[in-house]
């Protein structure tokens, strides 16, 4: 069984893998960028997906852009 459910800073973030075509990408806000990411690796190799990972300010927020390459 493959886990969806990452956790950052306490809140729970359910990413909809199934919905996240090569091409597209999301931001989520956080502080801890560096355990965001880590985790994002490790469900993204699970699933064999290919990401990249941006740090970044959006709309004045702290956090990470994940884009999906393959």
């Amino acid at each position: 069984m493959i886990l969806k459910t990452i956790e950052t800073e306490g809140v729970q973030v359910d990413i909809e893998w199934e919905k996240f075509i090569v091409g597209s990408s999301f931001f989520l806000p956080c502080i801890d960028t560096v355990s965001f990411r880590a985790q994002m690796d490790r469900h993204a190799k699970a699933r064999g997906i290919e990401i990249k990972m941006r740090d970044r300010v959006e709309n004045l927020y702290w956090g990470v852009r994940v884009w999906r390459v393959a």
